[in-house]
C-alpha cells in the first residue's frame, strides 16, 4: 500500500507538469536525428555498428537531465523534512522514490530506444541485448544519481554539480554496457559484461537507501 501511494504521488505530480514528462524522449529523438544527419555519408555498416553505441550514450546523458528533482519538490513543499522525522521506513521510502523517478524519466527511453534501433536497421539480436543493457544500467544510473541529488538538494542551482558528480560514477557502467551491445554486434560473448552490471546494479541497491538517508539529513541540517 505504501509503495502504491508514493508511486501514485510521484506520477501526479509528474503530469502537472504537463509536457515535461515527454521531454526525455524528445531530446532521445533529437539526439538520434542529428547522429544520423553527422553520419549520413559513412557506410551503412559501420552507421548501425556505431548506432547502439550512441544510444547508450544518449541514455546516459538523458538519465542526468531530471535526477535534481528526485527529492527536489519534497524538499521546496517542506514534506521532506517530515518525510525524514516521522517515516519508519525511510530507506524503502526512499528506493520507492527513485523507482517512481527511473519509471518515469527512463523506463520510456529504455522503450523506445530499441524500437528506434531497429527501425533504422539494427539486427534483433544486437537490438536485444541493447535493451537488457539499458534495463539494467539505467535503474543503475538512477541509484547513483540519487546520492548525488540528496547531497546537493539544500543547493539552488545543483544540475551541473550533480553532474559532475555523477558522471566519472557512470563510467564504468557505460563501458560495460556498450562493451557488451559491441560483442554482440560482432556475434562475441558478452556474459561477463552482463554480470558486472547486475553485480554493480545489485550494489548500489543495497547501499544508496542507506545513503541517501544519511545525506539528506546531512543536507537539512
Amino acid at each position: 500500500m505504501k509503495i502504491l501511494n508514493i508511486i501514485t504521488k510521484e506520477f501526479l505530480l509528474a503530469s502537472r507538469s504537463g509536457y515535461e514528462i515527454f521531454m526525455p524522449i524528445v531530446y532521445f529523438l533529437i539526439i538520434i536525428i542529428f547522429f544520423n544527419i553527422s553520419t549520413s555519408y559513412v557506410e551503412k555498416v559501420i552507421m548501425l555498428e556505431l548506432l547502439p553505441l550512441m544510444i547508450w550514450i544518449s541514455c546516459l546523458l538523458i538519465c542526468i537531465l531530471n535526477l535534481e528533482t528526485i527529492f527536489k519538490e519534497d524538499y521546496d513543499d517542506g514534506t521532506l523534512e517530515m518525510f525524514l522525522i516521522k517515516d519508519d521506513e525511510i530507506e524503502l521510502s526512499i528506493l520507492i522514490k527513485i523507482l517512481s523517478h527511473w519509471l518515469l524519466s527512463n523506463l520510456p527511453i529504455v522503450i523506445v530506444a530499441p524500437l528506434i534501433a531497429m527501425v533504422l536497421g539494427l539486427d534483433t539480436t544486437t537490438t536485444l541485448t541493447l535493451f537488457v543493457t539499458l534495463l539494467i544500467g539505467t535503474p543503475t544510473m538512477s541509484l547513483i544519481g540519487s546520492i548525488a541529488a540528496a547531497l546537493t538538494i539544500s543547493l539552488r542551482k545543483n544540475k551541473i554539480l550533480v553532474s559532475i558528480i555523477v558522471l566519472p560514477l557512470y563510467i564504468p557502467i557505460l563501458i560495460f554496457g556498450t562493451s557488451a551491445v559491441n560483442n554482440s554486434f560482432f556475434k562475441m560473448n558478452y556474459s561477463v559484461e552482463l554480470t558486472l552490471m547486475l553485480f554493480l546494479f545489485f550494489i548500489f541497491l543495497l547501499i544508496t537507501p542507506l545513503a541517501c538517508s544519511k545525506a539528506l539529513k546531512i543536507s537539512l541540517d
